[in-house]
């Protein structure tokens, strides 16, 4: 399956919803504890054993759940307004929030406990995240994911921003490139082809991981830049005997 764990949650609890159930009848007609329900159908690593035993107490299978979360996927795959961008781009803080609320599923609590925020500001920031919707209260003092992502169109503010940061991180990091390849003929179409290709087999990769608590977190860069020659130098100075003597004496060493 492409889709995230997430959209298997959303459709599931699409098609309870469809079939007129609330949580306390599917309680009843599953025998699972409805506590335990909230929890099952909001946690992204929840097991496909525990969503076929929900299955079978629902007029679906698994297959029709999948063709929905991928529709529930596109339709959450949408771009920010411009006001929602204009909101990020004066207070980043707020998708940072966001991003560790929904992508990174941190409990709200660890968040203000680990920045040293206040009730008052947790409720805030949560609130925000409700309105914009991000999140869901569900009424139990207990905020889930929506399964909403944010997604910046390409050269906006928004962007550039994130762009700029993300490439000074990684440039923190002194580690080697896995693919360094120069001067590779490729049209528009194929670089596009060869990007989409890449981007949705590490998000296979990553529902696959985060259903089984696997892998580790990892930001991922690539780039495509004109294909200039790479020089190792800044120029080609004059040589002399010396040189031509020094490599006369390697090459025969190696002899």
């Amino acid at each position: 399956m492409d889709v995230g764990p997430k959209f298997l949650l959303a459709a599931l609890r699409q098609k309870i919803k469809d079939e007129g159930l609330c949580y306390g009848s599917l309680s009843e007609k599953s025998g699972i504890p409805l506590s335990s329900i909230k929890r099952h159908l909001h946690n992204p690593s929840l097991g496909l054993d525990k969503i076929l035993l929900y299955l079978n107490h629902l007029n679906t299978d698994l297959i029709e759940l999948a063709n929905l979360a991928n529709q529930l996927q596109h339709e959450n795959e949408q771009m920010l307004t411009e006001e929602q961008s204009a909101l990020f781009l004066e207070h980043p803080y707020l998708l940072d929030f966001i991003y560790m609320v929904t992508s990174r599923n941190l409990a709200p609590q660890e968040i203000a406990q680990t920045y040293g925020l206040s009730d008052t500001s947790l409720r805030f920031y949560l609130r925000i995240a409700e309105m914009l919707g991000y999140v869901e209260d569900f009424g139990d003092g207990l905020f889930y994911r929506s399964g909403r992502r944010f997604l910046l169109e390409e050269g906006s503010a928004l962007d550039c921003l994130f762009r700029e940061r993300f490439q000074a991180e990684s440039a923190t990091h002194d580690i080697n490139p896995g693919i360094c390849v120069g001067r590779i003929r490729l049209t528009q179409a194929q670089r596009l082809q060869l990007e989409d290709e890449i981007y949705n087999k590490l998000i296979k990769l990553n529902a696959i991981n985060t259903s089984n608590n696997d892998g580790e977190e990892k930001n991922i860069l690539m780039r495509c830049t004109p294909g200039t020659q790479i020089f190792f130098s800044d120029g080609l100075p004059n040589i002399d005997g010396d040189l031509l003597k020094q490599v006369s004496i390697l090459t025969q060493k190696g002899d």
